[in-house]
């Protein structure tokens, strides 16, 4: 399998290093933009596969279950807190949405926050969920991931999501399908906050047959959104688990 190894030069930023990401295969990069004006890059990584959060790899096994991303925000001069600052951020934060068609458990929604509904806020990037910032390891967990050894990232932020459906929630006869669509939010202290740009992403599993269930999965691939796409904006103003509410705190 051939893959393209990003090299981003972060000198212009508060991480002023040079940045080899020897184990960061990118998928796909997507501009973040404000006022069209280009505040930095997204970044999804190329996917990986594992079964149930087992057995990581790049090439899917016979018996994975899901995928795993790195999905990482770099700010350039513009968008950088401590240099220019155009959209007056006092943080960045990722808020992801997830759509399925698989059985739903407990208070699930077809579309909802991903999320624990524990959260104050719906943010991604806050613990026990994978995430990172500024020059960091990667989660000390390394069985759903694709390496033995946590490698160092240096981005401005950084989330790391690896979702799988068993064939116990899937639904006899259909396809799974699971739908992403990730957004940078600036985070604003004094005003309103604003979601910046988004990446959309997914995967399905085919439905073989009654004996044999669900195949493995099938990474979709990344399309980069300038803004929130409707259906983003629904679902979390909709949002019943969160006292972060779309039209009181951000638009």
């Amino acid at each position: 399998m051939t893959r393209a190894c990003l090299w981003i030069t972060l000198s212009y930023c508060s991480l002023s290093s040079a940045l080899v990401a020897e184990e960061l295969w990118v998928g796909k990069v997507c501009p973040v933009t404000y006022q069209q004006q280009t505040l930095g890059v997204l970044v999804f990584s190329e996917a990986w596969y594992h079964s149930s959060r087992q057995q990581a790899s790049y090439i899917p096994r016979d018996n994975a279950t899901g995928v795993g991303l790195e999905i990482h925000l770099f700010a350039n001069r513009l968008g950088e807190l401590e240099l220019a600052n155009q959209a007056q951020c006092n943080q960045y934060r990722m808020l992801q949405i997830r759509t399925t068609n698989r059985r739903l458990l407990g208070d699930e929604r077809r579309a909802q926050i991903d999320a624990p509904a524990s959260f104050v806020e719906p943010f991604y990037d806050a613990p026990p969920l994978e995430h990172g910032s500024g020059v960091h390891q990667t989660p000390a967990d390394t069985s759903d991931k694709p390496w033995s050894e946590p490698p160092s990232r240096a981005s401005t932020l950084a989330i790391y999501d690896t979702p799988f459906v068993s064939d116990a929630l899937g639904k006899e006869g259909q396809d799974i399908m699971v739908e992403f669509e990730t957004c940078v939010v600036c985070q604003r202290d004094q005003s309103y906050d604003t979601i910046l740009s988004c990446g959309r992403w997914g995967y399905s599993r085919e439905y073989l047959d009654e004996n044999t269930g669900w195949a493995e999965p099938e990474f979709h691939g990344t399309e980069c959104l300038n803004s929130p796409s409707p259906h983003y904006q629904e679902t979390v103003s909709l949002s019943e688990e969160f006292p972060y509410s779309y039209w009181l705190d951000w638009r």
